[in-house]
């Protein structure tokens, strides 16, 4: 009810508020829509990661089977004085350990590398969310953790997670050290030195921390003896390492120069943002060393002025971040230049685009977000006001170019039976081919992992045949060679059809794809096997109503010498012959 009262010699009409209707539904879904929207952003990634994991091939490549044969005795045992070794100039404490628990309580597959790998990537996106200034609240930080996600978990690591030896491999340095790196930012000496310490027996991508942590500490104008502690324990892990047993080191057949050694460098960092151009690689390497050299100057400046300028803490307008804010985003850059650096010295030799290859990604995606954070925080104020644009835009594009890496790692899933089926025959040459070692096949045989024991099958069905399988040649039906247009048809590209090598060809049964592929001996004998469902758009150039996917390789031990390849759909067998110039690639 209204009321009237006297306020001096005026009289005031009282009119009560009338109080505001709670939102509905409807629009507290619309007000919190973009909050989601971003958290979807921030999901997905990871997600797709899991995915990834989930549909790569079970069977390790390459490293997994050196380091597991360097670090067990043929007895599948543990020898704990070889994992203080050398491979590939790089510790493998902590690698052999994991390479060896996962031979013992999962058969030697990948897949339980994998989640370990994003389990540490998911540890070492944590890390980063934890060195975010307490600036960046509500959606402007949930924008930037979207745009770290999509960096950490991008389309570039697929290699990574879908052969999780590799991730293995690096995020064992990696995540520690950038868990390291965010403990300092925090100050916290003794857990950043245990992770660094936990990172240097990992790998060799580790061993720059120490120098890090260093920058870290003097950034945050922490005493003397707290930047020199991690300067004096990175002394001793470089002895350490100096000292440990060094393979044979490989020979570099480069004729070298400075550029050389700066083109491994620069393509290390710029290969997120081409990898199919060298070129480009190398010119966006160069600019990143060049915009974080642009931003450390003014923050080496202010740690040099004395006293400090007193930072305004809530404004992201008026002036840039305070340097205990970002040290550790300092500290990754150095980290990260540092890797870079190392890449280029010992890599230089081979090529300039050596940095190129894809096991260097981490380095490289690690470096973009120690980037867009400081440009977010100490760039332009054009580009501080707009944090969520710059990291998702900068996040997307480096995401869609990552495709051409994630492509040449998908591309090797279809090829695994084929090595599965080398390691059982003995098909060492095929071994080598694809990048493994067969050196420990007796000892793989006794520690009966996978390949080596029943969960193996060549992919024909229940009840279909196997190795060793009898089969009546005489029974099958031979496939029709290519006539130009007849969608039953099949060729075998590689001639001889013998052991020890890949054997390429294609089949199709009424324009479908054959279910597996295998290789004969004349007495009737299944020797060899391999893959199906390989990529021909060759032979669609003359075949139209068929599948894209036609495409078979096989192989056998080195003792066969003469062999027939059978291909098998719907619980019929057809024969195949070699035809010379059968649509092959």
């Amino acid at each position: 009810m209204s009321e009237i009262s006297q306020h001096g010699d005026q009289l005031v009409l009282d009119v009560p508020e009338t109080p505001k209707p709670a939102p509905g539904v409807r629009q507290r879904l619309v007000a919190s829509a973009p909050k989601w929207a971003m958290w979807a952003l921030v999901a997905l990634p990871i997600l797709l990661t899991l995915a990834e994991i989930l549909r790569a091939p079970r069977l390790p490549t390459r490293d997994y089977w050196s380091v597991l044969g360097l670090t067990a005795n043929q007895n599948g045992t543990l020898e704990l004085d070889k994992l203080l070794h050398l491979y590939h100039e790089h510790p493998i404490v902590l690698v052999g350990i994991v390479f060896w628990l996962d031979a013992k309580l999962f058969d030697g597959s990948s897949t339980p590398l994998g989640l370990f790998s994003w389990v540490l990537a998911l540890g070492m996106f944590a890390s980063l969310v934890s060195m975010l200034p307490p600036r960046f609240g509500g959606l402007r930080r949930l924008g930037v953790l979207a745009g770290l996600s999509a960096l950490v978990f991008s389309s570039a690591t697929t290699e990574y997670f879908g052969d999780g030896m590799m991730g293995v491999q690096w995020l064992l340095g990696l995540a520690p050290a950038v868990a390291a790196l965010a403990c300092a930012h925090r100050g916290r000496l003794i857990p950043a030195v245990l992770l660094a310490a936990f990172g240097s027996l990992g790998h060799g991508v580790a061993f720059p921390v120490w120098i890090a942590l260093a920058v870290v500490f003097w950034l945050r104008r922490d005493p003397k003896w707290k930047i020199a502690t991690p300067l004096g324990f990175g002394l001793l892990v470089f002895a350490v390492w100096r000292l440990a047993p060094w393979p044979p080191a490989f020979p570099k057949p480069s004729v070298v120069g400075a550029d050389t050694y700066l083109g491994a460098m620069t393509s290390a960092l710029g290969q997120v943002w081409s990898l199919g151009s060298p070129d480009l690689a190398y010119l966006a390497g160069a600019m990143t060393i060049g915009l974080l050299a642009v931003l450390a100057g003014p923050a080496i400046r202010e740690r040099l002025s004395s006293p400090p300028a007193e930072p305004d803490l809530h404004s992201l307008d008026k002036a840039p971040a305070p340097l205990g804010e970002v040290a550790g985003w300092f500290g990754l850059a150095t980290q990260i230049l540092l890797n870079s650096a190392m890449i280029g010295l010992s890599r230089g030799g081979f090529k300039a685009s050596e940095g190129l290859e894809l096991r260097y990604v981490g380095i490289a995606l690690l470096g973009v977000c120690a980037l867009v954070v400081l440009l977010i925080t100490r760039g332009p104020r054009a580009i501080r006001t707009r944090p969520v644009a710059l990291s998702l835009i900068i996040a997307l594009t480096v995401f869609a170019v990552g495709n051409t890496a994630a492509g040449r790692t998908r591309e090797r899933y279809a090829y695994q039976p084929v090595f599965a089926v080398a390691m059982l025959t003995g098909a060492k040459t095929v071994i080598g081919q694809m990048w493994a070692s067969s050196d420990f096949l007796e000892q793989e045989r006794t520690m009966k992992i996978y390949p080596f024991n029943d969960d193996f099958t060549l992919g024909c069905g229940a009840g279909g045949p196997e190795l060793g399988s009898k089969l009546d040649l005489s029974k099958t039906t031979g496939l029709p060679g290519p006539d130009g247009g007849n969608n039953t048809a099949g060729a075998v590209d590689t001639a001889p059809i013998a052991g020890d090598k890949q054997i390429n060809g294609w089949a199709m049964i009424k324009g479908e794809q054959a279910k597996c592929v295998l290789m004969v001996s004349p007495d009737g004998v299944v020797v060899g096997g391999g893959t199906v469902g390989l990529p021909r758009p060759d032979v669609n150039a003359f075949i139209y109503s068929s599948t894209g996917r036609s495409g078979f390789q096989a192989v056998a031990g080195p003792d066969v010498k003469e062999a027939t390849i059978v291909v098998i759909h719907n619980g019929t067998q057809y024969r195949l012959t070699a035809v010379k110039d059968a649509g092959i690639k």
